[in-house]
């Protein structure tokens, strides 16, 4: 019959010769060996971008694949990390941890099963307070290990600040620390090498004693970066740092800081945010110590927005200020964020603010001064003046709005003759940046920038910038007037030039 015909010799499946199969099963290994030949370097790199659970699935590919695991540079766990794959909790919130227990079951398990000390760890959880005798042990294990270099440590329990396990304090091989809502206790006694290699240190949101603050700040011997951010219970933070090249200051309350010995410090960064007491003020503030209070001084204690005002009331802002600025003299860059709230403060205050800094504390090594403020608002207008006869070799000065602030009618040009000595800044100033919400807003071309640009001998450039959304079609002639002005003003430096530049989207200076 037509269908059994035999099919032509030229289409006949033709078997696999011995050698042939062979060479094609070799091929096949090669390729599944290929991620395997690469290097622990590269393995390590592949593995830090996958969950730690899906990192440690691997050690079931080969017999390499364990080590490579178990000896992973850096470790970063959150509460999900050990959850079943099954687990129906709150989709994508890494808060969720379905079993406290087996967690720490699971991390005690790959802590064993290290070939090679943990070189980064970072862990964030709301429970490492509640079991904080498993947790002493577990960083012990880390801190005693000889190659912990980096730590990251962030209780998500808010509204409990539990205290820092006292290995983390002796850890004599950390150079990187960042601690996010713990309470800070120096133990008395320390090992001698005890944070000594610490460069970079980041305090987020942790309760401190002016002691404690001070005393950890000096033990890290090599800090190069420091960054608070919202420190709670500490009034006064006492710098001492030789090492120190850059630091962040970020405060929602009155807060004194006085840098001393710092010789290298470079780049520095003062916020000083006092709006919304009610959400940014907590407990940690208004306890002096931690004995017992009653239910009405706990009360108390918690209106915030009162003790807020009380604590303004108690606070030399000038004298805050003052102080920071003196220790700032050899510093290149300064970046300050002063919105309206803290000008509300400062206008309260008895003593006025200087004209200029003592002499000896002039900012002789100041050659960028970025400010976020109302400059057109008298009272930081004195601020301003202040920092621009104090420092002689200012280069750059960049003046941001602060956004839906501004005041609507500047200041007049008089009143920047009186208070700028024109023989102190002017001789450096080479390079001016305004940034404002509206182009249309009172009149931003005048007082500060026209007294700059005919008083600045070696002024090069002068940007005024702003929103182009608050520009529409029709205010093309309004923008042309604007224009106009501006190239009116007589110039003490032939070469400056100056512009006006849109912007999409609020910089970042």
């Amino acid at each position: 019959m037509e269908q059994e015909r035999t099919p032509p010799a030229s289409k006949r499946a033709r078997m696999p010769s011995p050698w042939q199969s062979q060479a094609q099963a070799q091929a096949v290994d090669d390729a599944e060996d290929r991620l395997s030949a690469l290097d622990d370097g590269a393995l390590h790199a592949i593995l830090a971008r996958l969950p730690l659970r899906d990192a440690a699935a691997t050690a079931v590919l080969s017999r390499r694949w364990p080590r490579v695991f178990a000896t992973l540079p850096r470790l970063r766990l959150h509460p999900a990390t050990f959850n079943r794959r099954g687990y129906d909790g709150d989709e994508g919130d890494e808060d969720d941890c379905e079993d406290a227990h087996c967690w720490m079951d699971a991390l005690g398990r790959v802590l064993d099963g290290r070939a090679a000390p943990v070189a980064a760890f970072e862990v964030r959880a709301k429970f490492m307070g509640l079991y904080d005798g498993w947790f002493h042990d577990a960083f012990r294990r880390l801190c005693g290990s000889g190659g912990l270099l980096e730590l990251g440590v962030v209780n998500t329990k808010y509204d409990e600040c539990y205290p820092l396990p006292s290995p983390v304090y002796c850890c004599a091989t950390l150079t990187s620390l960042d601690l996010y809502n713990w309470r800070i206790r120096v133990p008395g006694r320390l090992a001698a090498a005890g944070l000594r290699a610490v460069r970079s240190l980041r305090l987020r949101d942790v309760v401190a004693t002016d002691a404690d603050l001070r005393r950890l700040i000096s033990r890290c011997g090599a800090l190069e970066h420091l960054e608070i951010h919202d420190v709670h219970r500490a009034r006064n933070v006492v710098v001492r740092a030789p090492c120190l090249e850059k630091l962040e200051v970020f405060s929602f309350r009155p807060l004194r800081v006085s840098v001393k010995k710092a010789p290298r410090l470079g780049t520095v960064r003062l916020d000083l945010s006092y709006c919304y007491p009610e959400d940014s003020w907590s407990i940690n503030d208004t306890m002096d110590s931690e004995e017992d209070y009653s239910f009405s001084e706990i009360e108390a204690m918690c209106d915030y927005e009162k003790m807020a005002e009380r604590e303004h009331k108690q606070t030399d802002e000038v004298r805050n200020m003052v102080t920071f600025l003196r220790g700032l003299c050899g510093v290149k860059k300064l970046q300050l964020y002063l919105p309206t709230e803290y000008s509300e403060v400062l206008s309260k205050v008895r003593v006025s603010m200087l004209k200029r800094l003592p002499k000896k504390n002039y900012l002789l090594g100041l050659e960028t001064l970025a400010l976020t403020l109302d400059h057109n608002d008298k009272v930081l207008a004195t601020f301003v003046s202040c920092l621009l006869n104090s420092s002689p070799n200012l280069k750059n000065l960049i003046i941001k709005e602060v956004w839906g602030m501004g005041s609507s009618v500047p200041l007049p040009a008089e009143f920047w003759e009186e208070q700028v000595d024109a023989d102190c800044t002017l001789n450096h100033l080479s390079s001016v940046t305004f940034y404002i919400e509206s182009l249309f807003k009172g009149n931003p071309c005048g007082s500060l920038c026209r007294f700059l640009v005919m008083n600045a001998r070696v002024l090069r450039r002068l940007c005024i910038e702003y929103y182009r959304s608050k520009v529409r079609p029709e205010d093309a002639a309004k923008v042309e007037e604007v224009w106009k002005e501006l190239h009116c003003w007589p110039r003490a430096s032939p070469d400056a030039v100056l512009e006006l530049c849109p912007l999409d989207r609020c910089p970042s200076y």
